[in-house]
């Protein structure tokens, strides 16, 4: 099994992993800017490491997330739900900002990228009542609570299910345990 590498946006974060860990490995993409020499050593070394993207739960998180994954042949995800990753004061969200605890559970969480012939679409989601009703909102974040997806959209969301490669009938069984 291959020794994982947690690919985080700054140094606050690998600073947390490492309260977790001190074995742990990270390396930090440099914020937004996405340093290219970074990027770089990660697609050279992803079949030494098995490549974790931890980033924050905004739209900079996920939009560093699309950016490096896209490089990666396979990489695994963990998504942070936003009502856990507020700062003391809730002016500012984001990896460093969870508790040990938190981060701990959520290491337990992994997503890993397995496409299948089973494509959600924006019409299943309508279907499944997660987008176009009123309250699609509240089912969506059900839905991504309960599979450890974090927040998302619509679009999002369909990436994300594709990603895990769930049906409609396990989206279903998932919604109607709320009921």
């Amino acid at each position: 099994m291959k020794q994982k590498l947690y690919v985080v946006e700054g140094t606050h974060d690998e600073t947390l992993l490492k309260q977790i860990d001190t074995d742990i490995k990270t390396i930090s993409v440099g914020g937004s800017q996405l340093k290219p020499d970074v990027l770089d050593f990660i697609i050279a070394y992803q079949d030494k490491f098995q490549i974790v993207l931890l980033f924050d739960p905004d739209y900079t998180g996920e939009q560093i997330r699309k950016r490096v994954a896209k490089h990666l042949k396979n990489p695994t995800h963990l998504f942070v739900e936003k009502r856990i990753a507020y700062s003391k004061n809730r002016k500012k969200i984001g990896v460093e900002h969870l508790t040990k605890h938190a981060l701990k559970a959520l290491l337990a969480h992994e997503i890993k990228e397995c496409y299948t012939d089973n494509q959600i679409t924006l019409d299943t989601l309508y279907k499944l009542g997660l987008t176009g009703q009123k309250d699609s909102k509240l089912k969506r974040d059900y839905l991504t609570e309960k599979l450890n997806l974090g927040y998302s959209n619509a679009k999002i969301l369909i990436d994300r299910l594709n990603w895990i490669g769930m049906t409609y009938k396990e989206i279903e069984e998932v919604l109607n345990a709320s009921s």
